[in-house]
């Protein structure tokens, strides 16, 4: 290992905070040169990029929150949105299926944005990288966007999620459900979202 090398690997990541919080699952899957190329393409920050091509695609906390591959998540993201629109990239969702998108903004700007599928609201939760983990690990955050004591419940009574299941309302919230563990089942992630959008 070269002087440069050991250096890199002594530096202190952004998402150092990140994985401490929410542990990687054992069985990530590296994206492909493909994803990686494309994101880039759409301008998604290299943070972003070197953390995807660090650890990979999976479960985080028990899938609490999980790293997606983008393209398997497209159709449905596009759907929400309105339109096809590569300045924006999904690349994380949480365990009740919202997203987090990156939106590159033109000239060297960007946001990380929320889209909310279950109250059918999209806001902005950081201007860079390092504010998003800040966002993520915060522990209001924790509770009332990812759903933190709701999760654990769902976990134990329907088990953990695998990469591309999360954890849904039924009846849906915009239907009368409640965030209730009696109203919590799981299933296929990008199937729900699509449906979600048809209610």
């Amino acid at each position: 290992m070269g002087l440069f090398d050991s250096f890199k690997k002594n530096q202190k990541s952004v998402w150092d905070k990140f994985i401490e919080k929410y542990k990687p699952d054992k069985d990530l899957t590296k994206p492909s040169d493909h994803i990686i190329g494309a994101c880039s393409s759409a301008g998604v920050n290299e943070k972003i990029l070197d953390f995807i091509k660090e650890y990979g695609f999976g479960n985080y906390g028990d899938g609490i929150i999980k790293l997606i591959d983008p393209e398997k998540y497209m159709d449905s993201f596009y759907r929400w949105l309105g339109k096809e629109d590569y300045s924006r990239i999904p690349f994380m969702m949480t365990g009740f299926g919202d997203l987090f998108y990156f939106r590159n903004l033109g000239d060297g700007e960007y946001d990380i944005s929320f889209l909310d599928i279950h109250y059918r609201k999209i806001f902005v939760v950081a201007y860079t990288v390092e504010e998003f983990v800040e966002y993520l690990v915060d522990s209001e955050v924790e509770e009332d966007i990812l759903r933190r004591n709701l999760f654990d419940e769902a976990k134990n009574k329907l088990g953990v999620l695998p990469l591309n299941e999360i954890y849904y309302f039924a009846p849906a919230l915009v239907t009368g459900g409640a965030e209730e563990i009696k109203c919590v089942n799981k299933g296929d992630a990008a199937t729900h979202q699509w449906l979600l959008f048809e209610w």
